[in-house]
């Protein structure tokens, strides 16, 4: 049962919980230290009354501020139920991981009124203290009573079938795309701009990027100071604005034609490498910087219903396996159980899944779409590794997808097209190139006959 009901959230849920404003704890502007007896716990756990009445009471100003320490068995993901009855109208909450002094939240009242189940971020720690806030004189209970252990399935490092795989030969490079926002997304990714004399004077690094055969473009905002926190909305390309996003996008694409986006954004400020499985077409987003404070366009997508939603196209298992294995310090995982954010977050992971839909429609090659959250605590070599490695899982896939037995042509869809090719080629008419011949070569004889012809017009006509 406890399987059931934590997968029924997992997949069911529908809230805010990525990419929130940033602000500090009033824990870290306290003078006193803050000693609260610890909750020792093993699994998934219903909070008590007698466990919240263990939590310490502290003055701050003209708020009160509850502590509650939890103490687990061992390390792992630690997810919250966050109880909206409980909530007080200007309460403020903040899940604090004892080990790093990174967090989770704030959250607020208003966040969870889509549901009233609502489940926090993930925290990766054995200790972590819970802050939660209110006017004085506002307490209506502690809004936390379930506790959600996670747990992890395995991965394996590679999903790409082993037998179908092709050596790459050498074509045109196409180009993958990464966008970034609020640090340290715009700076894991900076190595890749093609702007070498304001935002890369080190040098663009992703020409024929590790001679994998394409070339990787970077978009960022920037910020002053860049190693700001609360960062506001931010300098050049793809601005922390809605309106100045959506037309740098509709320009960047139009400009490269990606065969593969990965977008990035700062997430919970704690080491997270968190993968988003679906972003919302919404009507109801967080206010940017700028009026229009809304996307115009509202929703963004007048071919998709309210709330409609895309979904990641990212090889999330192989990324999570390559990450862990690095031994980064990072805790990759796969959030499934909520949208983007409803922020700048959402909507560059929405505008990622959406064009590729929109190549896809125009049987122009993208193959990946899909957005990474970034913690707020990894520093910024860390996050370019982490950023490699997730490229280099990306380029495996698109390298499968590309070298799909039949797309002779090499545009990305296997059609008539690429039946006349064969044909021509047997009959003398035209001949291919040697890399086509490995493409059509579709039952690995190494020789074109008319055996592959037959696979190929099995594989137009959907058979």
């Amino acid at each position: 049962m406890r399987r059931i009901w934590v997968l029924f959230f997992l997949f069911w849920n529908n809230s805010f919980t990525q990419e929130l404003l940033y602000k500090s704890p009033i824990r870290h502007k306290l003078s006193q230290h803050i000693v609260a007896q610890n909750i020792f716990l093993e699994n998934d756990y219903i909070l008590t009354d007698k466990d919240i009445s263990a939590a310490v009471r502290v003055q701050h100003h003209e708020r009160t501020v509850y502590y509650l320490s939890l103490q687990f068995s061992d390390q792992g993901p630690v997810n919250f139920i966050i109880d909206d009855k409980d909530f007080s109208t200007n309460g403020e909450l903040f899940f604090i991981d004892l080990h790093t002094n990174g967090w989770v939240g704030p959250y607020y009242k208003y966040m969870l009124n889509r549901n009233s189940a609502f489940i926090s971020g993930r925290l990766h720690t054995d200790q972590i203290l819970i802050e939660y806030s209110v006017a004085d004189n506002n307490y209506s209970g502690f809004p936390v009573k379930k506790i959600i252990k996670p747990i992890r399935k395995s991965v394996h490092q590679d999903s790409i079938p082993r037998t179908l795989r092709r050596k790459r030969t050498s074509r045109e490079r196409d180009k993958i795309l990464l966008t970034g926002y609020w640090p340290p997304s715009n700076e894991g990714i900076r190595p890749f701009s093609t702007n070498e004399i304001i935002l890369n004077p080190n040098g663009w690094i992703g020409n024929n990027w590790e001679d994998r055969g394409y070339d990787i473009v970077s978009y960022f905002p920037t910020f002053y100071p860049a190693d700001c926190t609360d960062c506001g909305q931010g300098d050049g390309d793809l601005e922390v604005d809605y309106q100045d996003t959506s037309e740098d996008w509709f320009n960047i694409i139009d400009s490269i034609n990606p065969v593969a986006i990965i977008t990035f954004s700062r997430g919970f400020i704690d080491y997270s490498w968190e993968l988003e499985w679906k972003y919302y077409n919404l009507a109801t987003w967080n206010y940017d910087f700028t009026p229009p404070y809304l996307p115009t366009p509202n929703p963004p997508d007048s071919h998709m219903p309210v709330n409609g939603r895309r979904y990641t196209s990212l090889p999330l298992d192989p990324i999570i396996y390559a990450i862990d294995s690095a031994n980064l310090g990072l805790n990759p995982y796969v959030d499934y159980t909520t949208g983007a954010g409803a922020y700048l977050s959402e909507f560059m992971g929405y505008h990622g899944a959406w064009t590729k839909a929109r190549m896809d429609s125009a049987n122009v090659p993208c193959y990946l779409a899909g957005h990474i959250h970034v913690g707020g605590l990894i520093d910024w070599e860390t996050a370019h590794e982490a950023v490699k490695i997730s490229l280099r899982e990306v380029i495996k896939v698109v390298d499968y997808y590309k070298q799909l037995p039949g797309d002779i042509n090499g545009d990305g869809v296997i059609s008539i097209t690429d039946l006349i090719i064969i044909v021509f080629h047997i009959l003398g008419t035209n001949e291919m190139s040697a890399e086509q011949i490995q493409t059509a070569d579709l039952n690995f004889d190494l020789v074109i006959t008319i055996e592959d012809v037959l696979k190929l017009a099995d594989i137009v006509m959907g058979n």
